[in-house]
């Protein structure tokens, strides 16, 4: 709505609508005319003693301006408890001509909202909801002579409708929730003469009350659907539903169980045709019938030619409709049909807009009937022929014998479907099609799941771009299989899996292809060879390779130097890429250099990945995952000391996992990593210090997780003093990292009256948050003293800990000294017994949790700090520690357990 419209609605009705918070309620300007009321009541809260009393006092004051009795239209929004429910039943006791009742979010009875529920006589409208699957419907709700509609969509509780439903003569619209269901409940619903929908009814239900003449004289009906129709068992019987008479019926279901244990196909034939709708009808769904042919009425002599939707399901005909005179139909399904060997396209299908074709057994192909004078026709169509020129939707599943979309020479013309947006096909074994990206493009989502060569084929176009994933399986040698591209593509990301490599002539159509994974293969690309030296560049900003079995280093290689606009680099998991190599500027080698770094990436299988100058400053992020032989080698350079990784200027996130090789060239004596690093993660050997990474001032996470037993935390002071910015530290698996190490050494001060040692000047740290197992080595009062202003976040690990029951006195003292703590967590301690007794003390913690503690029985006998506001046992931890705290409940916020 405009907001002129808006505004002058609200102007037009402020006489008689009213829509108020009960916390508004005291400033709302209320006048005496207001017939139509909304309450929301999101802000009540929970029910307590002071809760009640305001509550009650703010609805009394609300009733000497607001005339209740007048009331024809309530709202309540919001949820309610059965304590507030009665206070505001007493407010509306006198609220006797409702004629719209709205109540979406129900968590107690009606009659405890409104007492005089029952004489609402003139409600016209009710609307139920709740999300409690134990609420029972009112059992007054047949009482309501008066009720028109009757809307229980949302209502997720009991559906026990009273058996005296069918007093409800003026109803006309009957919501239901969930599958309608609740409609075959209707007794003896031949009496709500006026109900235009009734989407389920079951042919003897019970022994009286659901017989077909039930239907007789729902003449106003729009919505029917007709359940266990095997339970007819003549033509007369069948006639008294009366179906052509009734004239507003536009939607129509017709079922027999089929799961019944006898079929009587002559039977079940000649009742079918006796229900035969009126002409007008517009949407029909057959299921289960097991006559042996469609009826008359759907076939040869078509009565239904407004019919818009078909739906058939289960039926064992031998004789379908052709369908010739359905002009205007949309939609056709045709599912669970063992005997359907072809579908014939129709003319009426020019107008289909949706066609869904499932667990059809038998279905080979799509036959198009030859014309007179016409070459058109059989299993062959010229690239334009037009066969369903509107068609939005095509859904195809289970389907074991159809060989191809729509024909068996498998090559798709974009013509033949003009409009389509969405393409599903699935579990169709035998299914081959090769599709133009051109007319995948013009889609907005194609669906292809376990076909011949298909283990996926998923491409959706969203807001931010279209993207394709293809996961092959099956004998799949080469994309020109499943695509061809005939022109640069709008494609924004393309994901192969278990894929043949890209060839160049690919590569030349992907002209917006921004991010591309390759999983699971042999290789990312075909060799380029000599054709990689042609000018061509790819707007790729994000490439990820994972278990990649193939040359893949010689393979990027040869890729890089066309991508000036990569952003990430991630490798994972690719065996065969065993050294790397960052190559340098023209200006900082010679042409012998250059051709000494050239070379290796000219061997066939050496594993050389050769990182070009072309993406030193796009380059932001690089991963290596899982690669176990990889060596990062030195190039010959001009430029001392400027080895390593550091030709990448750019440069902000490097992750190095599971390689433990990637710096055993090194020797260490210069620095390895570019100063413009932001975030390191490692899991290497050999390393010793963090020496090395002296130079990264911008730095401000690190993480060392199995970075050997040797390594320790030399260096470090320089990454979080004098200009560093390291404010996470993740520091597991080498034991001794933090031991012996002081943040504030002594120095040596030569006067004349000799040397004496002096505390350096005291600096402060930029760590905040720190994750460790090395328990021994962090809690010494130099270090503890060194972060105490800064770090707010600690996690100890106790993986390095074996053995340890308790903390000692020392370890105590310095946990003291971290006055700034916010955050603690204890994990993975197998022995430790109790922790620290002087937590207390911690004035500043806010978070405790305990993960993995088992020996661990109780708190610290001194308790825990008033600042604490949650504390969490995670698993594995004892059943006594948890009682423990479960007694905290109350006097801490949070506790979770």
């Amino acid at each position: 709505m405009h907001d002129l419209l808006h505004d002058l609605a609200l102007k037009v009705g402020s006489n008689d609508c009213l829509s108020l918070r009960l916390s508004d309620v005291g400033s709302a300007e209320i006048q005496p005319s207001i017939r139509h009321l909304s309450i929301s009541t999101d802000d009540l809260g929970e029910y307590d003693a002071v809760s009640g009393e305001k509550f009650k006092s703010e609805l009394e004051e609300l009733k000497t301006r607001l005339k209740v009795e007048h009331l024809q239209s309530l709202m309540l929004l919001g949820e309610m408890d059965e304590n507030f429910a009665k206070i505001f039943g007493d407010f509306l006791c006198e609220a006797n001509a409702i004629r719209v009742l709205y109540l979406p979010s129900m968590m107690c009875p009606a009659d405890s909202m409104l007492h005089n529920y029952s004489r609402l006589v003139r409600l016209r409208y009710l609307y139920l909801g709740t999300e409690d699957n134990k609420m029972h419907l009112p059992q007054n709700i047949s009482k309501f002579y008066h009720l028109r509609i009757l809307d229980l969509e949302s209502w997720d509780g009991s559906c026990d409708l009273p058996e005296d439903m069918s007093n409800l003569g003026k109803l006309c619209h009957f919501y239901a929730p969930g599958d309608d269901e609740i409609h075959s409940d209707i007794c003896n619903v031949g009496k709500l003469k006026l109900l235009e929908e009734l989407k389920v009814f079951r042919v003897s239900k019970k022994s009286q009350g659901f017989e077909s003449k039930q239907l007789e004289h729902l003449t106003k009906l729009r919505e029917l659907g007709i359940y266990n129709l095997e339970k007819i068992h003549t033509v007369e019987e069948a006639a008294q539903a009366k179906l052509l008479e009734k004239k507003y019926l536009r939607r129509l279901t017709l079922d027999w169980d089929s799961e019944r244990s006898s079929v009587e196909p002559g039977v079940e034939a000649a009742v079918l045709e006796s229900l035969q709708p009126h002409g007008d009808l517009q949407v029909l769904c057959i299921r289960g019938h097991r006559g042996p042919s469609c009826p008359a009425w759907l076939g040869d002599q078509l009565v239904v030619e407004a019919l818009q939707s078909l739906w058939l399901d289960g039926v064992s005909w031998e004789v379908f409709p052709s369908l010739g005179k359905a002009w205007d139909l949309r939609e056709l399904r045709l599912e669970n049909i063992a005997g359907l060997k072809e579908v014939i396209m129709e003319k009426s299908f020019c107008m289909l807009i949706k066609l869904e074709l499932i667990g059809l057994g038998s279905y080979e192909k799509w036959v198009y009937p030859a014309e007179q004078d016409s070459s058109i026709g059989g299993d062959l169509l010229p690239p334009d022929a037009h066969i369903f020129p509107l068609l939005q939707v095509l859904i195809i599943r289970k389907c074991p014998k159809l060989l191809g979309l729509p024909f068996s020479n498998h090559i798709v013309f974009p013509d033949w479907f003009p409009k389509l947006q969405e393409l599903e096909v699935c579990d169709c074994p035998e299914f081959s099609s090769v599709i133009p990206t051109s007319w995948i493009e013009s889609l907005r989502r194609v669906m292809i799941e376990r076909v011949k060569l298909l283990k996926r084929f998923a491409y959706s176009k969203l807001s931010d771009g279209a993207e394709l994933k293809i996961i092959g399986w099956g004998d799949l040698q080469s994309l020109d299989q499943l695509l061809v591209f005939d022109k640069e593509t709008c494609m924004e990301k393309l994901t192969l899996d278990s894929c043949p490599p890209l060839e160049l002539k690919h590569l030349l159509k992907l002209t917006s292809l921004k991010k591309l994974i390759v999983e699971n293969s042999l290789s990312l690309v075909e060799p380029l060879g000599g054709q990689g030296d042609v000018e061509w560049q790819l707007p790729v900003e994000h490439i990820k390779v994972y278990g990649l079995n193939g040359n893949s280093g010689k393979e990027l290689t040869e890729l890089l130097p066309h991508l000036p606009r990569l952003s990430i680099l991630n490798i994972w998991k690719c065996k065969n890429i065993k050294k790397l190599v960052v190559g340098v500027d023209v200006q900082q080698t010679t042409s012998a250099a250059s051709d000494e770094i050239t070379r290796p990436s000219e061997e066939e299988d050496d594993g050389v990945l050769l990182l070009p100058a072309q993406v030193f400053d796009s380059l932001r992020e690089l991963d290596f995952f899982g690669c176990p032989e990889l060596v990062l080698v030195d190039p010959p350079t001009l430029v001392p000391g400027g080895g390593g990784l550091q030709a990448l200027r750019s440069l902000q996130s490097l992750l190095i996992v599971w390689s433990p090789k990637f710096l055993s060239a090194f020797s260490f004596s210069c620095h390895i990593f570019p100063s413009s690093l932001q975030y390191l993660e490692l899991t290497v050997k050999g390393m010793g210090t963090l020496e090395p990474l002296a130079n990264l001032s911008s730095l401000t996470r690190l993480s060392l997780e199995g970075c050997g037993q040797d390594l320790k935390c030399q260096g470090l002071r320089s990454l979080l003093t004098n200009g560093g910015q390291l404010n996470k530290l993740i520091a597991r698996g080498s034991p001794r990292f933090f031991a012996g190490w002081d943040p504030n050494p002594r120095r040596t001060l030569e006067d004349v009256k000799g040397g004496e040692e002096q505390p350096t000047q005291l600096v402060s740290s930029t760590l905040q948050e720190l994750c460790t197992d090395d328990i021994r080595g962090l809690l010494a009062a130099p270090i503890c003293s060194f972060l105490s202003s800064s770090l707010t976040k600690l996690e100890l690990r106790g993986y390095g800990s074996e053995g340890m029951e308790r903390f000692s006195k020392e370890q105590e003292d310095a946990l003291q000294l971290l006055s700034s703590l916010q955050k603690l967590q204890f994990m993975h301690f197998d022995d430790l017994q109790q922790l620290p007794t002087r937590l207390r003390n911690l004035t500043s913690l806010k978070i405790l949790s305990i993960y993995r503690c088992p020996a661990i029985s109780s708190l610290p006998n001194d308790g825990l700090p008033k600042s604490l506001q949650e504390l969490v046992v995670g698993y594995m931890c004892s059943e006594e520690l948890r009682q423990h705290c479960r007694g905290l409940e109350g006097t801490i916020q949070k506790v979770i357990t």
